[in-house]
């Protein structure tokens, strides 16, 4: 009776964490939100200028010329956001990420502008080699986009950064997410293993009843 109880506690167990994992897929961007940032202090209603080849933003490398880090002013979504055109821009930022095999991803951001922006607030996102171009100008909107990866995992890197503007304000970017919009290998397989050990208690208990 103990193993059998044994058998069925680890089913649950692992159908409780691969239901999470499918519930919560994990994001695999450190630091989406620009909420973590080190040696660098962002006023209250203001911003902080981030200049090139800075990691002061966790997680985030800055290319390009700068970006701005704005809180709670200039458009900023959640908190603290990001101005891609900096003081003065252009401004990238990337990261670089691990992805599995034969398995489809979502990139989600919101994105809108800093509203002194007055030449335009483009943005470019590129993601697994691909390059996409996105109207800030626009009122806050979210964005999301697929890839499917090949038969081999590895690392990739996505960047986002500014295109036109006025060199001052210009795209405003938060709350960045690349997550698998399918089932990932492991939980499959948990799953899976959570299922086998349901079902050898349930044929224990008809055989035992029998």
């Amino acid at each position: 009776m103990k193993i059998a109880r044994f058998v069925k506690a680890a089913g649950l167990a692992a159908l409780f964490i691969a239901g999470s994992a499918l519930a919560n897929p994990i994001n695999l961007i450190s630091n989406g939100d620009f909420e973590s940032y080190n040696n660098i202090s962002v006023p209250n209603g203001g911003f902080a200028t981030v200049s090139n080849g800075s990691t002061q933003i966790t997680g985030w490398s800055v290319g390009a010329d700068s970006v701005d880090l704005i809180q709670n002013a200039y458009n900023s979504i959640t908190h603290t956001s990001i101005d891609l055109l900096g003081t003065p821009g252009p401004g990238q930022i990337s990261q670089a990420f691990t992805f599995a095999a034969n398995t489809t991803y979502t990139l989600s951001f919101d994105l809108t502008h800093n509203p002194n922006a007055s030449a335009g607030a483009q943005m470019y996102a590129d993601f697994f080699g691909n390059h996409y171009v996105f109207d800030g100008m626009q009122p806050l909107q979210n964005h999301s986009v697929t890839f499917t990866t090949g038969a081999v995992g590895g690392t990739s890197t996505l960047a986002f950064g500014s295109i036109g503007g006025d060199r001052y304000s210009g795209a405003v970017l938060d709350n960045v997410s690349v997550t698998a919009a399918v089932p990932e290998p492991d939980t499959i397989a948990m799953l899976g293993a959570g299922l086998a050990l349901m079902a050898l208690v349930s044929r224990r208990k008809g055989k035992q009843q029998a």
